[in-house]
């Protein structure tokens, strides 16, 4: 029965992740890649499946005193930076942009494109995620049983098809041409799974709970999911950037779309509107129940019900104001919130491999990664008036590729666990 368990909430929470822009991302990597393509995917796994999957691993060493992971880096800090994810993952971005996705991607060549067709659609679509989200503890079964394996079924059916037929994107694009590792790497930020990671994590403990794990098999089973979900994504995204390099189109969307109607001739367009449809419903649903839980433990004077409507008023009312303005929060977004939680993550391991408790390793890496992230996200979102803090990024390491945070970071860790290491030295001796 474990077993069975661990295998479904391994496969319900690769959907959770699994959305629209993980569909679309590596398609795009395979196109703009061209014949470094493999290079690239390189550094998109690292941030797209390895980050995740820690993430979750990380996650699984939080003791039951411990209201957030995060507050590890201090409570103030912590209760921001937990707070931000969950809703720039969740009710602000992700699941509104999920909602528009599904619809441009899946309907609207169906149906058609204008304001009246995405309202019809955005309400069902969220009738049918409130519908199923109104019992939280059959959220991951719903997943993992029913909707995943329609799901996989149908993008190994679409990776099968496509992967003999001829190469077409040859000539890498942009910052493939020249550095292709770290091309991928900044793409699988938009994944922003590290961060929902974050989110449902705690959906993937309450369920091994509510079906009998407990202690250090709770934690062992909430790590074997994530490197189970990581696994399943990996190979996808390894066939989704094969897709890429046969498929021609502005975006990725429309790569997919035409790779599955040359495929499938004019029933190409109904097995890619339902490969849309399940990836976001999925992800709806586990962030959504995500949401609900974190917000109703923050403000329990409003119930899990009524935060569930809040969440899903919200969602469907952003998701109506149209794709393009949604996806103008995700740069600054990831820029802000995915230094710090690849910190959290990296000094969380390490803590578990030294089997203690560490203060100052947390918290001075988390200062300054967050102390320049702040500035770079400022920059990514385009007004002029941010526009002078580029030439002081670059100043740093990996400044110029949007990493500049990466090498400060470090040292300061370095500096945290010396602090830590001789402070603990210290309380021996006395």
């Amino acid at each position: 029965m474990q077993i069975r368990t661990l295998v479904v909430t391994g496969l319900a929470l690769f959907a959770m992740f699994f959305g629209a822009g993980n569909l679309i991302i590596p398609a795009m990597i395979g196109v703009d890649g061209g014949s470094s393509a493999w290079v690239g995917a390189i550094g998109f796994l690292s941030t797209g499946v390895l980050l995740p999957v820690l993430s979750m691993v990380a996650l699984s060493t939080k003791r039951a005193d411990e209201p957030r992971l995060a507050d590890r880096m201090g409570k103030t800090l912590g209760l921001a930076v937990t707070t931000l994810i969950f809703l720039f993952t969740g009710m602000v971005y992700v699941i509104p942009r999920v909602g528009a996705v599904s619809f441009e991607m899946g309907a609207a060549p169906l149906v058609g494109s204008s304001p009246l067709t995405l309202l019809v659609y955005s309400a069902l679509f969220f009738a049918v995620t409130l519908a199923l989200a109104l019992r939280p503890n059959r959220i991951v079964a719903h997943i993992g049983i029913v909707l995943t394996p329609a799901l996989l079924i149908l993008l190994l059916v679409l990776i099968v098809a496509a992967w003999n037929a001829p190469v077409v994107n040859i000539e890498p694009k942009g910052t493939f041409a020249t550095s292709p590792v770290v091309a991928g790497f900044i793409q699988g930020y938009f994944t922003m799974d590290a961060l929902a990671a974050q989110m449902f994590g705690g959906v993937i403990l309450a369920s091994l709970a509510a079906a009998g794990f407990t202690g250090r098999n709770l934690h062992r089973g909430t790590a074997i999911a994530g490197v189970m979900a990581g696994a399943i994504l990996g190979v996808i995204y390894l066939g989704l950037v094969a897709v890429g390099l046969v498929g021609t189109g502005a975006n990725g969307a429309a790569v997919i779309a035409n790779v599955a109607h040359a495929m499938f001739g004019p029933a190409g367009q109904t097995v890619f509107g339902a490969i849309v449809l399940l990836a976001c419903l999925t992800t709806a649903l586990g962030l959504t129940g995500a949401s609900v839980e974190y917000f109703h433990s923050l403000v329990p004077a409003i119930s899990r019900r009524n935060w569930l409507y809040i969440c899903i008023g919200v969602s469907f009312a952003l998701t109506n104001l149209g794709l393009e303005r949604i996806l103008a929060v995700v740069a600054p977004a990831n820029q802000l919130l995915y230094p710090i939680v690849i910190v959290l993550v990296v000094v969380t391991l390490i803590a578990a491999g030294m089997r203690r408790d560490l203060y100052w390793a947390y918290r001075l890496p988390a200062w300054v990664a967050g102390s320049l992230s702040v500035l770079e996200a400022a920059w990514s979102t385009g007004v002029g008036a941010f526009a002078p803090l580029r030439s002081v990024l670059d100043v740093f390491p990996l400044g110029s590729l949007q990493m500049a945070w990466v090498v400060p970071a470090a040292a300061a860790l370095a500096v945290g666990l010396l602090l830590d290491l001789r402070l603990t030295r210290r309380a021996d001796v006395a």
